[in-house]
Formats: C-alpha cells, sequence, structure tokens
C-alpha cells in the first residue's frame, strides 16, 4: 500500500509539473466532464453540492491574468472570488471579494450573528450554514450531569437557536453533539473549500484541505444575507516538512515549533501552508490539530494539500465520493511547481522534538529536553495540580489512542496520574467511539473524569475547585491557548499547552520536571521503569461509531415556526441600529482607558460566566475591557473619570461617559485584540460610547470586527507614539479626512502643555468608510435593502 501511495505522489507531482508549463491547455482538457458531477457538500443537506468546475473556471481566469505559479492558499481564494476578471489581486494590499461555501457558528457567537440577520429582514439564509452548541457548557462533575445542569441553565438561549435555526434554515447541532471544529471536520469540510466560522479555531478544517477562517458574527452575517465577504489578499508563509514523526513526537509539535518560530504576531495577514515530503506521514486529524493552533500565531488559516491521508479520512467518515470527487480536481488541490511565499520555514520532522509551551503564552516554545531547566530557571511551580486532555485541537481517535497507549503502560504497572485528569472528548462520535473500543474506560481506570463534549476549560467554562484564585500552580493541556486566566479565571496558574502524550506523561510524574523520553518512574513495587512510547491508529478498526444522533435539520415547512425573545430576558435583547456619524470632527474626547502590554479579546470582553450574556449586548457590556492593565496605575478596571476625579469601574465610567454624551476612545498596545475572534469585544465599545480604538498594531479579526460596529479602529504611523500619550490627556480626531490610503489626525491636548498632531494610519476601504458613515456595516445593508 505504501509503495502504491508513493507511486501516486510522484505521478502527481509530474501532473503538476507539466500543468505549470500549459495550464490554459490543462485547464481546458483536464477536467472538464469529471467536474460535471453532482456532489453533495455533506450527508445532512440535499441541494447543496462542491461546485469545482465553478472553482477551475475562476481560477482559469486568474492564472491568465497572473500568469504565475500559485500557493494553494491563492488557488482556494482566488477560486471562490465574486469577480475574477475585475479582482484586484496583490498579496497584503489588496480586498478580496469572497463567495465562500458555508458558515458555521458556535452558539455563544451565533446568539449575536442570528439577533443581527433577524434586523436584514431576508427570509432565509443563502449560504448553507450550521449552529453548534458546544460554548455553555459548564464542567463540574463529568460529561453527563454537566450537560443536564447546562440544558437546564442556558435552555431559553438554546431555544432561540433551535427555533431561530428553523426559521432560517439552519442546520442546528444540539448541546451535547461537541466542538464545533471536530463537527465540521466529521461532516463540512472538503478539499478545496472556502468556509467562515465565528470562532478563532475555525482553521481546524484546514487538516482536510478546506480554507476555514474564523469571523466575527457581522462578517458571518454577510454570507449568511449573501453578500461577497472582504478579505485582505493574506501573504503565504510557506512551511516545507520533511522527514517523518516517530515516538514521542506528535503533530501538535510542529505548530509549537512554528508558534516559537513566528510567535503570536508572526502569522497576522498570512495564510501557513504547509507542503513537502513530510506531509505524508501526518494523519488527516494530525494536519487538522496543526491548523487549527494557527490561530495562536495570528494566522489568517492554515491549510495542508490533499493527499491520501485524507481521502482515507473522508472514506472513514462515509464521504468517500467526495474524496473521489477530490482525485478528480486533485491537481488544484496542491500548490503548483514553483509557487514562491512570502516566508519559507523548513523542519526536519525526523529531528524535531516533543515541545511544551507556556506558561501565559502559547509562542513560549520549549523543547522537552530543555523543558526541567526551563521550569527551574524561571521558578514555575513544578507540580502538575491538573492534565487536561482533549479539546477541538486534540480530541481524535488518533490522539485518544495515543493518549490512552501511555495511561495503560501506567496502569500496568500500578499507578496512576498523580495530578488530576480530566479527558474532553470533541465529538459525540469520538466519544462513542472511543467508549465502544475502550479507551475511555482506560482514562478512568487512570482516575481520569470525562468530560462533556464540549469546549469546557479550554475556553473557561471549568468551575475549578483544588485551588483557590491568586495561588500560583501548574497545569498541563492538549489545548490551543493559554493566556492568563484563560482556563480557570486565576492569573496565577500557570498554563502549559503540549501533545495529550506528553499530558498524560507529566499527570502521571506529576512533575513539570519529568522528561519521559529519559526519565524513569517508580511502579507500584517501587522499581524504576520508563514509560513506552505512545502507539495508536489514526482511524478506528471497526469505523466510527456515531453515538446519540444530535443533529435537527431545518423544517421543510416552516410556515409554523416561531422566533421568541421575550422582552424582560437577561440572556437575549433584540438589537436598536446604532447612530449614523455626524459628518464632523471628534473633538475634546477622554481617553477612557490606556491599555499596556498584551490586551486580548479575553481582556476586552472576557468569556467564562460572562459567556451566558452573549445575546445581551446591554449586560454582557458590563465586562468591557475589565481585564485590561491601565498603564496610569497599573491595575485592571480600574480607571479614573475625569468628569468626577473618582476611580471607578471600565465599564462604569464609559456608561457615564455616555449617559452624560461624551464619546471616547481607547489607546492600545502592540496586537491589540489577539486571540478568540469574539466581535462582543467591537460590539460593546461602540454600544458604550466609543468612537476610536487607536493601537500601535491590530489583531486582524477584531480590526475588522471594530469597522463592522461602526468604530474607527486606528494605528499610530510611528508605534513609538503611543508613549507619548498620558492617559489623562484629550484627544481630537479628524474624522473628515478618513480616505482609502491617506492618514488621519490625532490631536493630541495634553492636561498641562501645548497640543500636539499625530498622525495615525488604518486599512478603511471605501466600502468600510460607508460602514463607518452610516454607523455600521448592518446599518450599510439595511439602508440598500430599502433602496
Amino acid at each position: 500500500m505504501m509503495a502504491t501511495r508513493q507511486l501516486l505522489g510522484a505521478a502527481r507531482s509530474r501532473a503538476v509539473g507539466s500543468a505549470s508549463l500549459g495550464l490554459r491547455r490543462t485547464m481546458a482538457t483536464v477536467s472538464d466532464s469529471a467536474l460535471d458531477k453532482k456532489v453533495k457538500q455533506n450527508n445532512w443537506e440535499e441541494g447543496n453540492f462542491i461546485n469545482y468546475k465553478k472553482m477551475s473556471e475562476n481560477l482559469a481566469i486568474v492564472r491568465s491574468r497572473l500568469n504565475r505559479p500559485l500557493a494553494y492558499a491563492e488557488k482556494i481564494l482566488y477560486s471562490h472570488l465574486d469577480d475574477p476578471h475585475g479582482q484586484e489581486i496583490e498579496r497584503g494590499v489588496s480586498y478580496l471579494r469572497l463567495r465562500p461555501d458555508r458558515v458555521a457558528c458556535q452558539d455563544a457567537t451565533a446568539q449575536m450573528a442570528i439577533l443581527q440577520f433577524m434586523s436584514a429582514g431576508m427570509p432565509s439564509v443563502a449560504n448553507p450554514t450550521t449552529v453548534h452548541c458546544d460554548h455553555l457548557i459548564e464542567a463540574q462533575q463529568g460529561g453527563e450531569k454537566d450537560l443536564a445542569r447546562a440544558v437546564g441553565i442556558n435552555k431559553e438561549v438554546y431555544d432561540f437557536l433551535a427555533s431561530a435555526c428553523g426559521m432560517f434554515s439552519l442546520g442546528f447541532w444540539k448541546p451535547g453533539s461537541g466542538i464545533i471544529h471536530q463537527i465540521l471536520l466529521e461532516n463540512y469540510a472538503f478539499p478545496g473549500g472556502l468556509l467562515i466560522g465565528t470562532d478563532s479555531h475555525t482553521p481546524n478544517a484546514g487538516g482536510l484541505g478546506m480554507a476555514a477562517i474564523g469571523v466575527g458574527g457581522a462578517d458571518a452575517v454577510d454570507v449568511m444575507a449573501n453578500l461577497p465577504w472582504e478579505l485582505k489578499a493574506p501573504k503565504v508563509i510557506g512551511v516545507k516538512l520533511t522527514g517523518s514523526l516517530s515516538g514521542w513526537t506528535s503533530p501538535k509539535d510542529i505548530i509549537l515549533k512554528v508558534a516559537g518560530i513566528l510567535t503570536v504576531k508572526g502569522g497576522t495577514g498570512a495564510i501557513v501552508e504547509y507542503f513537502g515530503p513530510g506531509v505524508d506521514s501526518l494523519s488527516a486529524t494530525g494536519m487538522g490539530t496543526i491548523c487549527n493552533m494557527g490561530a495562536e500565531i495570528g494566522a489568517t488559516t492554515s491549510l495542508f494539500p490533499f493527499n491520501d491521508r485524507m481521502y482515507d479520512y473522508l472514506k472513514a467518515t462515509k464521504r468517500t465520493e467526495i474524496g473521489d470527487f477530490a482525485r478528480s480536481y486533485a491537481k488544484e488541490l496542491r500548490q503548483d511547481d514553483g509557487a514562491e511565499y512570502d516566508q519559507l520555514i523548513e523542519i526536519n520532522l525526523s529531528e524535531l522534538e516533543p515541545h511544551i509551551n507556556g506558561p501565559f503564552t502559547p509562542d513560549l516554545a520549549t523543547p522537552i529536553s530543555k523543558f526541567a531547566e526551563a521550569a527551574k530557571a524561571n521558578n514555575w511551580p513544578d507540580e502538575v495540580k491538573v492534565g487536561l486532555i482533549g479539546s477541538c485541537t486534540n480530541s481524535s481517535y488518533e490522539d485518544m489512542s495515543r493518549a490512552a497507549s501511555i495511561a495503560r503502560d501506567a496502569l500496568n504497572h500500578g499507578i496512576k496520574s498523580k495530578a488530576l485528569f480530566t479527558v474532553t472528548p470533541g465529538s459525540e462520535q469520538i466519544r462513542a467511539t472511543i467508549a465502544r473500543d475502550g479507551q475511555l474506560q482506560t482514562f478512568e481506570e487512570f482516575g481520569g473524569v470525562v468530560l462533556a463534549n464540549a469546549c469546557g476549560p479550554c475556553i473557561g467554562q471549568w468551575d475549578r475547585q483544588d485551588v483557590k484564585k491568586g495561588e500560583a500552580n501548574s497545569i498541563i493541556s492538549s489545548y490551543n491557548r493559554n493566556f492568563t486566566g484563560r482556563n480557570d479565571g486565576n492569573p496565577a496558574t500557570h498554563s502549559f499547552v503540549t501533545s495529550p502524550d506528553l499530558v498524560v506523561a507529566m499527570s502521571i510524574a506529576g512533575s513539570l520536571s519529568f522528561n519521559p523520553l529519559t526519565d524513569t518512574l517508580k511502579d507500584k513495587d517501587g522499581k524504576d521503569f520508563k514509560l513506552s512510547p505512545p502507539t495508536g491508529n489514526g482511524l478506528p478498526e471497526r469505523g466510527y461509531d456515531p453515538g446519540q444522533d444530535t443533529y435537527q435539520a431545518p423544517p421543510k415547512d416552516r410556515a409554523n415556526v416561531t422566533v421568541q425573545v421575550s422582552p424582560t430576558s437577561d440572556r437575549l435583547q433584540l438589537l436598536s441600529p446604532f447612530n449614523a456619524w455626524d459628518g464632523k470632527d471628534a473633538t475634546d474626547m477622554p481617553i477612557l482607558i490606556k491599555a499596556q502590554g498584551k490586551t486580548t479579546t479575553d481582556h476586552i470582553s472576557m468569556a467564562g460566566p460572562w459567556l451566558k450574556y452573549r445575546g445581551h449586548l446591554d449586560n454582557i457590556s458590563n465586562n468591557m475591557l475589565i481585564g485590561a492593565i491601565n498603564a496610569a496605575n497599573g491595575e485592571a478596571n480600574k480607571i479614573k473619570n475625569f468628569t468626577t476625579g473618582e476611580w471607578d469601574a471600565v465599564p462604569a465610567v464609559a456608561r457615564d461617559y455616555k449617559a452624560k454624551g461624551i464619546r471616547w476612545v481607547v489607546i492600545g498596545d502592540w496586537n491589540y485584540g489577539e486571540g478568540s475572534s469574539r466581535e462582543h469585544a467591537a460590539l460593546e465599545p461602540r454600544h458604550l460610547g466609543g468612537l476610536a480604538i487607536i493601537t500601535r498594531s491590530f489583531a486582524r479579526i477584531h480590526e475588522t470586527n471594530l469597522k463592522k460596529q461602526g468604530m474607527l479602529p486606528l494605528t499610530f504611523s510611528d508605534p513609538a507614539d503611543y508613549d507619548r500619550i498620558n492617559p489623562d490627556d484629550k484627544v481630537d480626531i479628524l474624522c473628515t479626512e478618513l480616505a482609502v490610503g491617506k492618514p488621519i489626525t490625532l490631536r493630541v491636548k495634553p492636561a498641562n502643555g501645548e497640543a500636539f498632531e499625530i498622525p495615525l494610519s488604518h486599512t478603511f476601504n471605501e466600502a468600510q468608510i460607508e460602514w463607518f458613515k452610516n454607523g455600521s456595516a448592518l446599518n450599510t445593508m439595511a439602508k440598500k435593502a430599502k433602496n
């Protein structure tokens, strides 16, 4: 079988080589008839087909214009252009108008997205859309009890989502079905497709060769309403993989290494594209892991070229017809020979060590051989209090099988996990399959608690009881994100991310100093032994067990479906339009807060207990910027109200300014708004009276979200100007200067001293300037609908 695959790979390589020499000829003859097939996008929906023929035609038009080899990322984007003939195309410069194949929303962000879609007045979504209930289930006692509790607490929200999905023809995945990204990989992702999802880890679908991009809810609404979706043409970072993984090294270590190279800012404005002979040693779910965590380097998305491992996964998930169809289009489901990358990284998988990243940031990468030394040097708490495996990043059958093999090795030596240990299955299908095949029982014998098929502690939905808030401690997980307080709300928790394999090994030892590659453990008799390297199948030999049916299809007759939102609800609130710009410059505005250092969307709009208010803008605005550090005093959620001279919470001061008719601005540091793609971090400042966020730099999704809500995301043309502004200064913004490609003036008025001017940059295009003038993108959409 291996020899066959190598021959297939060689043949494909030659085909791509010849195609790059005679593109139009091959485009005309290769596959017109083969691409005429009607192949459904998935097994759940009728009438939604994969349109490789249209993609091929668009690509041929773009090829004739650009006349150069294309990266795979470019092929997917350009084959989805709204206007392939007229679209300007320049990496890092042009704004692409795209037509995605589908939209996916998780339950926390779906509430606001659907509320916004309802405001557009359309009878049903124009493009296939699904909603996934995974974010509102808090980890407390274990899967069944936690799920039952969540269904009771969140009944109002789930009923709203279920009824709205029925009313507007969206697919609805009920609580307990699993995490959105795992469900997408198992059911909806297909090679060459373009999907947008209202969660920053949407790129997980890159494991099946799909360009899957995390967006804010307002972007999702655009596509649901059949408007083109705008994306600044990304640059492309190539990662060439050679060699093959073995022993304790796993696919997770590839992205941990890449995060260490690129940092949390290094992927901003770029798609990370993996290629090279090392790719074929990875499973499709392993590729998904790598693409998933690419969100932590700020990448627009990450993806792999279509190969036999993806075909195997499609076949295992009952989508062989899609796999066969992809093979007929395979030469366009990979990079052209000679494709050029804006940056190139090479990693030899045969030499790659297992890595552990953290604490407090996902890009502090340390190889296992140096980790004990780093832990000691930095005085990180050595005892591992909790080990957590699963999540959307690492909950595949392969992940669970490898992790269970290590746990079984320990059990065979008469020992269990020293640390508390939790398991989060990524989907009902994974839970049912590992329950059938024994891995779940192994984890329970090992001392593990099996949590619900949901996000849980990865997003802060964790009622942690083993340490007090403020107590320094270490936890280690196979998650993707580990910002301060992210998992348990405790800023003193040192959170490390690694592979499930190392999580299990460190949990057995109960120590950050343990290296399973070199160190020994004591068995039940006190004898030394070394853990064996993990083993496990990439796919279940007996196929997947789907488990319980958790999908609700839209009803064929929607006449009797109604969407109810109680006017007295504290969870859901219908939206009112934001005011349009008054056409004037904004003067004498206070700086609400000058945020210092890392300001993620978790700092701007915390998750955890606030998730329950995601559908109620006014209530959730009470968490606005409460995690941001005030440069004036080094404290969080304590700012000065210039009208009273009193110090108060950030939302309280913003509300007071709004009540007094005073608009305000925020000053931010580097990569402001990195992290989750939550649009509430943009809605809340707008709702509470903000006009502009002025920073050294923005994370991509957050910058777009602010524009969508009619705010001004502006950056210092000279980042050093951040230091020239004091928190008690007043500022003017010359809004009347706003024009494409031109700076806008910030006039700073110090409390003591002469006023001075600072140039600010922005990335607004003409259409986005209209959003600002009209008060929001949604206002602009409604305005056009009336005309």
